[in-house]
């Protein structure tokens, strides 16, 4: 065990840089423990696995990736400290990283401009990094009362550009700021000095063949890739811009005939995107679709299902390439997942046709095997899409959509079934796809990003998610939009030049947050594109909103009655218990069921598979348990009065605080619901929330349950919550079903 004083001390630390308990990687915790000076070698500790059992007061052990994660507890008296980067400033053995600085993609590409060097974002924060630590190692790093300047380099007109470090003093974010000035110093040789010589950047026939195998060993014909992607596989394979003495990768795959280069912006951000011609100058390697581009520690991953054909036939719908056809039966390179099946087999259900998963699968191979052999595959963007033997409501077939995998197994999954109708009278509503089809956005992440970075301080990921990806996030805003389509809320200026719509969110002042779209390429897919996010009058886009709207654009309305916030407990309650057992068995707890099926050896051996199964397997088996709770009445009426009773006790709790019926938003009827917590395992922890709607009659009907995750991002939609029982705090186990579309019933 630490000492009393060494413990306060290491949690007077982490409070700094980790202010809320959570879950985070430990090779982070120790990075900033080790920059602080609180090494493991001068803790007397030789792993940090000690330091979590030396220290239970500051650590504890997930149930998950226990080798890499670690549980940060919340200090106590982390209030008392002051700025997460204090102990940054007037030490200069400060590192850089990206788990400490904020560096906006804006300023990334302000400074690409000014420097004049045609860096990619990417390889200018890298730039920035180098330039941080040559000027501390070599004593240029300059220290003033709050904030650390250095030396970058000289731009265009020969000024030389300072990095600055300060504080963050956003209340989200990282503990540090990046920004930058122009000096008044001044070098007329600058530019010459840094840009290479013609003669140092010329690359031989021999290289250039070599570069070509590489790429066409790992990349399709004509397909534009990001630049960092080829960047990458070149260096991995030790083909590196200083090799033939270039400055920036750019210029030195400038110089290679076969390689076209072109610069767009994506979501905003300007990028780099690299063709490869065929030459026949040089001999290529065979492209493999399911093959990852071969690293240099050799741990590349290459498909077993090497039989392809490529018919020359093929119908195309891009100027991509089309991608290499198996030969083989679908099933020995394709991965078939349950959701894509199960959609398909609800269409096959409302059209009147069963079939179990064995027969779909094969049905599914026989219809693509056909549509290859009658050259019926079409091809876009690297997807193989084909017709199955199944028809839509217009008299077209079902379409099934494969694409590359880039997991071991097998090269190709099933990605998509359209079961939409291609008349568009006929064609279903998909609440979640309207703003894509509205606007290029460019990349989820960055879009994402760039809004929680704005917005009031939000946690937009379950604590317990592994991965942070603003997953509530992306969810609020989509159905936000579709909202606000349906009431007609999405401005359009009376010359098309701009559109505009309130994200419903605001930032730190409280002053509402606008999704702004400029008029896309007219040979595009959607008529808009994203340019960026802002406040009435601030800034460029903040006044062209002002310029072209009034009033402004307004954010959504969930309900026009107060009553629709509470729940009414003199009202009667029926609920559709067919529905909630049988359809939606995967929604209730695994250790329920085991604890339900406990006289029925069958289902119980099953259901304590589903702790240990595959996503696959588990799918199996719920299938398998529908079928037994159906043909045995003695086992639904036993789930059924669990389910009666942990209802009753959710109603009183309802009646004692009418803050415990929280409301939400379903997008597909477009209608108001209410949610109430259901206790299965313990009284006092909910295990899922059971949805109820009122009726024109005034009662309220049971229509479904959720899971807490799924219920969490339907509730959110209306407000930020503050609720005693449905937060982000949510179990591990739970948390893949945040993902199913927030539609689904």
């Amino acid at each position: 065990m630490l000492s009393k004083e060494m413990t306060e001390e290491l949690g007077s630390c982490i409070a700094k840089q980790f202010p809320d308990e959570g879950v985070y990687r430990i090779s982070r915790v120790e990075e900033w423990l080790s920059t602080n000076g609180y090494t493991l070698e001068k803790l007397g500790l030789s792993d940090f696995h000690q330091l979590i059992a030396a220290a239970p007061e500051l650590f504890g052990t997930p149930r998950y990736n226990q080798d890499t994660y670690v549980i940060v507890k919340r200090c106590r008296n982390s209030d008392e400290h002051g700025h997460p980067a204090d102990s940054f400033f007037g030490s200069k053995s400060i590192n850089l990283n990206d788990d400490i600085i904020e560096m906006s993609q804006q300023s990334l590409y302000a400074l690409t401009k000014v420097l004049g060097s045609g860096l990619s974002v990417q390889e200018m924060k890298q730039e920035i990094y180098d330039s941080f630590t040559r000027a501390r190692d070599s004593g240029k790093l300059d220290f003033m009362s709050d904030r650390y300047t250095f030396p970058i380099a000289y731009c265009s007109d020969g000024y030389l550009v300072n990095g600055i470090i300060t504080k963050n003093l956003s209340p989200r974010g990282k503990s540090l700021y990046f920004s930058f000035e122009k000096t008044n110093i001044f070098s007329s040789t600058a530019l010459e000095l840094r840009r290479p010589s013609p003669e140092a950047a010329e690359i031989t026939r021999e290289d250039k063949a070599e570069i070509y195998r590489l790429l066409t060993a790992n990349f399709p014909f004509d397909v534009p890739q990001h630049m960092a992607a080829v960047s990458k596989l070149l260096s991995d394979n030790h083909i590196d811009r200083s090799r033939y003495g270039f400055y920036k990768m750019k210029d030195m795959l400038s110089q290679i005939d076969f390689l076209e280069l072109n610069d767009v912006v994506l979501g905003g951000v300007p990028q780099v995107m690299v063709t490869l011609r065929r030459s026949p100058d040089f001999t290529a390697s065979t492209y493999d679709p399911s093959r990852i581009w071969q690293r240099s520690d050799d741990r590349a991953y290459v498909s077993h299902a090497d039989r392809y054909i490529r018919p020359e036939t093929a119908s195309f719908e891009s100027h991509q390439a089309a991608p290499v056809v198996p030969a083989a039966p679908l099933e020995e390179f394709c991965n078939l997942p349950p959701k894509p099946l199960l959609i398909l087999t609800q269409f096959l259900e409302r059209c009147g046709i069963r079939r179990s998963m064995t027969d779909l699968k094969q049905d599914l191979s026989d219809d693509f095997s056909a549509a290859r052999s009658e050259n019926r595959l079409r091809f876009y963007d690297g997807k193989m899409i084909f017709p199955c033997r199944w028809m839509r409501s217009d008299g077209t077939p079902v379409e099934i959509t494969l694409k590359p995998s880039t997991y071991e197994g097998r090269p190709w999954f099933l990605s998509f079934v359209d079961t939409l109708s291609r008349d568009p009278a006929q064609r279903a509503v998909q609440p979640g796809k309207r703003l894509e089809n509205f606007a290029f956005l460019g990349s989820w992440s960055a879009f994402l990003s760039e809004l929680s970075d704005k917005a009031l301080a939000e946690n937009w990921d379950f604590v317990g998610s592994a991965q942070k990806d603003n997953h509530i996030l992306i969810q609020y805003i989509k159905y936000t939009f579709y909202r606000l389509v349906r009431e007609d809320k999405v401005c359009v200026s009376s010359d098309k030049q701009f559109a505009c719509f309130n994200t419903g969110l605001v930032d730190k002042h409280y002053d509402d947050i606008y999704a702004c779209f400029m008029p896309n390429d007219p040979d595009s897919e959607t008529e808009w594109k994203f340019s960026g996010f802002c406040t009435a009058a601030s800034g460029a886009l903040g006044k062209q909103v002002v310029n072209y709207f009034s009033p402004l654009p307004q954010p959504p309305v969930y309900f026009n009655k107060g009553e629709q916030l509470f729940y009414d407990v003199s009202r009667q309650l029926l609920t559709d218990f067919d529905h909630i057992i049988i359809d939606n068995i995967s929604r209730l707890p695994v250790q329920f069921l085991c604890d339900q099926f406990n006289d029925c050896p069958e289902a119980r051996q099953l259901a304590e598979e589903l702790r240990t199964a595959d996503h696959r397997r588990q799918y199996d088996i719920y299938e398998q348990l529908k079928k037994i709770v159906t043909d045995n009445t003695r086992l639904f009426i036993r789930i059924q009065n669990r389910l009666k009773d942990s209802i009753e006790l959710a109603k009183k709790r309802v009646s004692r605080n009418y803050k415990t019926a929280i409301p939400s938003y379903y997008p597909k009827r477009n209608t108001m619901s209410l949610m109430l917590p259901l206790c299965l395992l313990d009284e006092e922890k909910p295990d899922i929330a059971l949805v109820v709607e009122q009726t024109a009659s005034g009662n309220y009907q049971g229509q479904t349950i959720l899971t807490l995750s799924q219920a969490y991002v339907d509730a959110r939609l209306l407000c930020q919550l503050n609720s005693e029982w449905l937060t982000t705090n949510i179990r591990t186990d739970d948390i893949d079903d945040a993902t199913e579309d927030i539609t689904a019933e």
